[in-house]
């Protein structure tokens, strides 16, 4: 409450001795920002803008660059927001918090045949979780998927969004902080939907979790794979044999990125073609 109290005081102060004053702030962007045009990359998109008459972007670039869900999650959120149809299914692998599920999950209130699902394996993470998404509609599992049912060894590290199946390779987890969770493999679980997009954040244990799902990804119904960075190198080909079409997530860029691997299904692609065609056709017939 007193950290929210300073905040507000001081875009009081700002506003009423700055932002209502344009001369005066205009005096202070002469003084401390150039007058130069420059380059920042906002949610997946590259921006040209003016050092000193939009330093905005400038701040929110900054601040960006210091925040994970800023910096990287707010790109891949505006990319798969684009891809989301009236009817379709998106499941949040690894959900931690919940940040993915709450924002996808808003689309709910216009698309009410949507279906949404978290698993997440933390005991004390799935508690917060299940707080941010309560009354949201997601179904939520208190899991690990893996390419096995039973129990996996997890280890903690620092914060929660390092916490996964063991490593030792892993310089992010702490050996002596073990915790043994469930687990179940995705194509035992009953999900909803025949055009299903995915969000999988497993810390190295992607290529398990594509393997307890391969009855899922190979049926066709899964129009959309995003994997937020992985360790096993034969993923990408993986993928391009079940017929996706790889991407950048943050960018929708053709030079698929090994941090932000975006998989696309080639099926959802050629469909979605064969509509711009038929939009093309029907407006220069109107024409």
């Amino acid at each position: 409450m007193a950290k929210n109290a300073k905040s507000s005081l001081l875009k009081g102060v700002l506003h009423r001795f700055v932002n209502v004053h344009p001369r005066f702030r205009l005096f202070l962007l002469r003084l401390f920002f150039p007058n130069r045009d420059v380059e920042v990359e906002l949610f997946g998109a590259r921006l040209l803008v003016s050092a000193r008459q939009e330093v905005g972007y400038l701040a929110a670039q900054k601040m960006a660059a210091l925040s994970i869900p800023l910096g990287g999650d707010s790109g891949i959120l505006a990319t798969l927001a684009m891809l989301i149809e009236p009817s379709d299914t998106f499941l949040d692998v690894g959900a931690n918090v919940g940040l993915y599920s709450a924002v996808m999950a808003r689309a709910g209130a216009i698309f009410p045949r949507m279906k949404f699902y978290a698993f997440e394996p933390h005991p004390e993470t799935v508690k917060r979780l299940r707080s941010t998404l309560q009354r949201s509609g997601v179904e939520i599992h208190e899991c690990a998927l893996s390419d096995r049912a039973g129990e996996l060894e997890f280890r903690e590290g620092a914060g929660s969004w390092t916490f996964g199946a063991y490593d030792p390779k892993s310089p992010f987890q702490i050996g002596s902080r073990a915790v043994r969770v469930r687990a179940m493999r995705l194509d035992d679980v009953p999900i909803e939907g025949d055009s299903i997009v995915m969000k999988i954040d497993v810390e190295n244990h992607e290529a398990e979790v594509l393997s307890g799902a391969q009855r899922l990804l190979a049926s066709g119904r899964v129009k959309a794979v995003y994997i937020d960075g992985y360790a096993d190198a034969r993923i990408p080909d993986l993928l391009r044999a079940l017929q996706f079409t790889l991407f950048d997530g943050r960018t929708l860029g053709s030079d698929a990125s090994d941090c932000k691997l975006l998989a696309i299904s080639s099926d959802c692609l050629a469909r979605w073609a064969r509509c711009t065609r038929s939009y093309e056709n029907a407006a220069s017939a109107n024409a």
